[in-house]
């Protein structure tokens, strides 16, 4: 009897090898649409909270009162965040990774809906559209390029670490000697790292490339994707901070 490991034609297990990898591209895919859907409805949220400042003046005026929110959110945000980076078991499990999910998403919600609350609604509608603008234009040319990103991971560390120390000098030089400019190149290149890191994750999640992300990790992947957009329309509205 013909032994299937020994034919060229079959893959280990008996299965042809083109339907192996006709399974692999179909899990791939699967995985693709479930982190883009989940992705999608995070941000569908956090842009319904960050309306509602206004379109209820009850709500900004609350809000603008109660600056202390802001760090418990952005602290829930934090531990929740290393929690499901950390914790394979909490991330892929259900419900855990569903009401970890929801409260990080609640959470960064509600952070966003504060900073918007400073702002005018013109520079808000700006800022969405300059993200969703660059965001979309960043997806469609890390899935078409043929140049792995994935392998310029360590470049990026390396420059976030190098902005990291110079975000610390600009806040402390906007606070104690009232010197805006440097805040605001920050933002702006802060802004141009989580671009960055937007195409490198979305090569990850693609599959193919040095780095990938394995498809039982949806969680992970929606979450890396949301904070980078996140973060992108954060740092754009900090450039119109005045206004």
């Amino acid at each position: 009897m013909a032994s299937y490991h020994a034919d060229p034609g079959y893959a280990e297990g008996g299965m042809p090898k083109e339907s192996v990898n006709f399974t692999n591209a179909s899990i791939r895919a699967g995985f693709i649409r479930k982190v883009f859907m989940l992705v999608t409805i995070m941000l569908t949220i956090v842009a319904i909270m960050s309306v509602l400042p206004f379109v209820h003046k009850d709500i900004m005026t609350y809000i603008q009162h109660n600056g202390w929110l802001y760090g418990v959110s952005y602290l829930t945000f934090f531990v929740v965040y290393i929690v499901l980076v950390c914790c394979e078991e909490v991330r892929r499990s259900f419900p855990s990774n569903l009401i970890c999910t929801a409260i990080l998403t609640l959470s960064i919600g509600y952070l966003t809906m504060m900073i918007c609350s400073r702002h005018n609604i013109v520079s808000v509608a700006i800022c969405f559209v300059i993200t969703a603008v660059c965001c979309g234009t960043i997806v469609i040319f890390a899935m078409q390029t043929k140049y792995d990103l994935t392998s310029m991971i360590g470049y990026v560390f390396i420059f976030a670490m190098v902005l990291l120390i110079f975000g610390l000098v600009a806040i402390m030089s906007m606070i104690f000697f009232k010197i805006k400019f440097l805040y605001l190149i920050y933002a702006g290149l802060a802004a141009l790292l989580f671009m960055f890191y937007l195409a490198i994750d979305v090569q990850m999640i693609m599959g193919g490339r040095e780095l990938e992300i394995s498809p039982e990790d949806h969680i992970l992947a929606a979450i890396q994707v949301f904070i980078d957009i996140i973060y992108i329309f954060w740092m754009l509205l900090y450039l119109f901070l005045d206004n």
